[in-house]
């Protein structure tokens, strides 16, 4: 029977927590065995082993006294409010320290760690991710790089395995996790079985789809602030970065330097995800044709643009607005022209 531990935060996806209980137990229903033994043992931990209230206020309570326990595998929950208030993460990870020995030890005996969308954090702060790839929540990744350079953060992933260390980007990417670690150590009909049982489709790969710009401003740089919403104001026009420095107040190499210090990016990316930004937008909004909206967002190349797009979102235009269009598209009574119905 393999172990489990759950770790559950203050202020955690509570039914992220739970959600894993019950992935586990699903696991036991379709593959228990001739003899009657469940495959895993799960239990609900927390740093003082004490019920921890979750972000909607839903109180999650502790199945099991922490240091009691020597899992084999343990899987550290999201903390919600890294991800809605940047400021509210040391804070949560000052909570976590009691965690971080407890934590290292299990990984020096060989204990799988795996972490769900914020839940990197607490891996990261003790240590555990240095020099390894990991992934989070997108709106975290900004704040994730620059406490962590150590680690090789790959946001746009959902499920990144370092082997001993896995993590999980999103709260509901609990799901994907689970399909992940039940194929790994159970078996692969196994997690089939669990994921017809719960209707789940197969994991995804990427949260790209998922993303939008967000986290670039949480810099000091007035002058970058300042260019930043002169860009957002023009996307569309013809945008030279000598013109935007000067806007800045800079000289280009002074303004491309400070703004990659300040954002992350560099401007031009940062103008190109602008345009993304804008084109998702209004695939989401409107019923207008793709060759419009790519020239709208201040594209004349169309083929390009779609290029950006895919490399930036992971699917087409098409399969973007399929996927998240909130319109609908209504006849106009005798003209047969096509409106959009939101």
């Amino acid at each position: 029977m393999i172990s489990v531990a759950i770790i559950a935060q203050p202020y955690c996806h509570a039914s992220g927590v739970h959600g894993v209980m019950d992935f586990f137990a699903t696991a036991n229903y379709c593959g228990r065995k001739s003899s009657g033994e469940p495959l895993f043992d799960c239990q609900i931990v927390t740093a003082d082993d004490r019920p921890v209230r979750g972000y909607s206020g839903a109180l999650v309570t502790p199945t099991a006294d922490r240091e009691a326990l020597k899992p084999d595998l343990i899987v550290v929950g999201s903390a919600l409010e890294a991800v809605v208030v940047d400021h509210y993460v040391q804070h949560s990870l000052d909570q976590a320290r009691p965690l971080f020995g407890w934590l290292q030890s299990a990984a020096a005996r060989g204990v799988t760690l795996a972490s769900v969308c914020t839940g990197s954090f607490v891996l990261a702060e003790a240590g555990l991710l240095d020099g390894l790839a990991a992934t989070t929540h997108w709106r975290a990744a900004a704040l994730f790089r620059q406490r962590y350079p150590a680690v090789r953060l790959e946001v746009d992933q959902l499920l990144v395995d370092n082997g001993q260390v896995i993590c999980a980007g999103g709260a509901t990417a609990f799901s994907d996790l689970c399909l992940y670690l039940v194929e790994r150590l159970a078996s692969p009909a196994i997690a089939l079985a669990c994921s017809k049982l719960l209707v789940l489709d197969n994991r995804r790969l990427e949260q790209t789809p998922y993303m939008s710009l967000y986290g670039h401003k949480t810099h000091q740089d007035k002058a970058i602030h300042k260019a930043q919403a002169w860009m957002e104001e023009h996307y569309a026009d013809v945008v030279v970065i000598d013109a935007v420095a000067g806007i800045a107040g800079l000289g280009t190499r002074t303004f491309k330097r400070r703004f990659r210090e300040a954002t992350g990016e560099s401007p031009i990316h940062y103008l190109q995800q602008l345009r993304v930004e804008a084109a998702k937008h209004l695939l989401e909004s409107s019923i207008e044709q793709t060759a419009q909206i790519i020239w709208r967002v201040g594209y004349e190349d169309a083929s390009s643009f779609r290029r950006l797009f895919k490399r930036t979102v992971g699917c087409t235009m098409e399969q973007y607005r399929k996927r998240f269009s909130y319109v609908v598209p209504v006849a106009s009574a005798g003209s047969g022209r096509m409106t959009a119905q939101a």
